[in-house]
């Protein structure tokens, strides 16, 4: 057993650019005041990650399309390819719901 912790693996990050309701970006922030965050980021994963965890349709048709398409055979995300700011190319997600505005 080793006497030192191995380091926590890496998690890579995505970055989405959505447009809430205000009301819900205020509220939003209070919860993480309530919570002792000031991690938006953290927040939003949590949540995320707590409603699907807990939404038992949705897993029962993540069970029923497991690699990411629909019953079509469409995908459900497209991927496009974007330029950083080094001119390098980035795969960024492209959703109907996704639209330029704040960074969460």
């Amino acid at each position: 057993m080793p006497l030192l912790k191995r380091p926590a693996p890496v998690i890579p990050k995505r970055q989405y650019h959505v447009r809430i309701q205000e009301p819900l970006a205020l509220k939003m922030e209070r919860y993480a005041e309530f919570l002792g965050s000031a991690n938006i980021d953290h927040l939003i994963g949590e949540a995320l990650d707590f409603v699907f965890r807990k939404d038992t349709d949705f897993n029962a048709w993540l069970a029923e399309h497991p690699d990411g398409s629909d019953s079509a055979g469409n995908k459900s995300v497209r991927r496009r390819t974007k330029a950083n700011s080094t001119g390098a190319a980035l795969d960024a997600p492209e959703t109907e719901r996704a639209t330029a505005g704040s960074t969460i």
